[in-house]
């Protein structure tokens, strides 16, 4: 079918082009709004800035197919194979892309807002700069679980979104907008989130041993029971956060502010505190084997039953701090 038969056909009110073997096919800046592609071979096809709002593109083909500016708000790319396809710039507001595979695919400054990614393969993928605020990417039953290992997530705004069981292993999200996103259970280790906002992000249970989070603002952030093993918290802002049973053996935590965080029974052995601002933090039950307090701010702080005889308290600042056997430091 070439191009001027398919317009054709779209002009007169036919929309059912599904299966149809559009290879290589250009399409650019065409209106195919409502369009039905399902399961149709549109590789290498040009979409450049075609309108395909509420398209049908389930389980359609679309590997190396070059959308750049196209409009896909509300489409339908369930299993859908993006494979290597560019995306710079396309619209794709509250689309379905669960299951779809976006392996390798050029999704720069695109607009992902409130879109379904449940079970989308996002491996390699350029997301540099995407807005994906209210994107759904979270895991249910094992079954739908958004899988980002290697992609290139810098400054992208993933605000509100939900990133439940997400598998974003070495992932770059230095500089991301991550507000408020929740992140329970997700896989973390050895990503990249320095200069990261994760202001009232849940990060329970989250897995983050490795990870780099230099300079990110936790401010009120959830880590019960996070693993941040031999991360590197450096200069974070981890104000008011909770950390209760928190894993942070090794951890960096150089010039930290860790005010008024709750660290209950927390493991922060031989992590590095040098200089960190611990005033009227919850450290009750914390494990403080080797922990370097070098110059921290203890002011305030409760260490009623922590663990720290080995601790480093040189230069600390120890006014008003009720120590591990509930005597008051004046």
């Amino acid at each position: 079918m070439d191009v001027n038969e398919l317009l054709q056909r779209y002009a007169n009110g036919d929309t059912n082009f599904n299966q149809a073997n559009l290879n290589g096919i250009n399409l650019f800046g065409a209106d195919l709004i409502g369009i039905g592609f399902k399961q149709a071979n549109l590789s290498n096809a040009i979409l450049i800035f075609a309108y395909l709002n509420r398209a049908v593109l389930s389980d359609a083909n679309l590997v190396f197919a070059k959308l750049s500016g196209a409009n896909l708000n509300q489409a339908n790319l369930i299993g859908a194979n993006l494979h290597d396809a560019d995306l710079h710039g396309a619209t794709l507001q509250n689309a379905d892309l669960r299951n779809a595979n976006l392996t390798l695919a050029d999704l720069l400054d695109a607009n992902l807002m409130g879109a379904d990614l449940r079970g989308a393969d996002l491996s390699g993928a350029n997301l540099t700069g995407t807005c994906l605020r209210g994107a759904n990417l979270r895991e249910e039953k094992r079954i739908y679980c958004a899988i980002l290992r290697g992609a290139k997530l810098h400054k992208v705004d993933l605000r509100g979104s939900d990133l439940s069981g997400a598998d974003l292993a070495r992932v770059d999200l230095s500089g991301a907008n991550l507000s408020e996103v929740m992140l329970r259970g997700a896989n973390l280790s050895y990503a990249n989130l320095s200069g990261a906002i994760l202001q009232n992000a849940t990060l329970t249970q989250t897995n983050l041993e490795g990870a780099i989070l230099n300079g990110a603002n936790l401010t009120n952030a959830r880590l019960e029971q996070a693993n941040l093993n031999e991360a590197e918290l450096i200069d974070v802002n981890l104000h008011g956060a909770i950390l209760p049973n928190a894993q942070l053996t090794k951890t960096k935590l150089m010039g930290a502010n860790l005010s008024e965080a709750r660290l209950s029974k927390a493991d922060l052995s031989r992590a590095n505190l040098r200089g960190a601002n611990l005033t009227e933090a919850d450290l009750v039950g914390a494990y403080l084997a080797k922990t370097d307090l070098t110059g921290a701010n203890l002011t305030k702080a409760t260490l009623l039953r922590a663990e720290m005889s080995t601790a480093n308290l040189t230069g600390a600042n120890l006014r008003e701090t009720i120590m591990s056997d509930g005597t008051i430091m004046y």
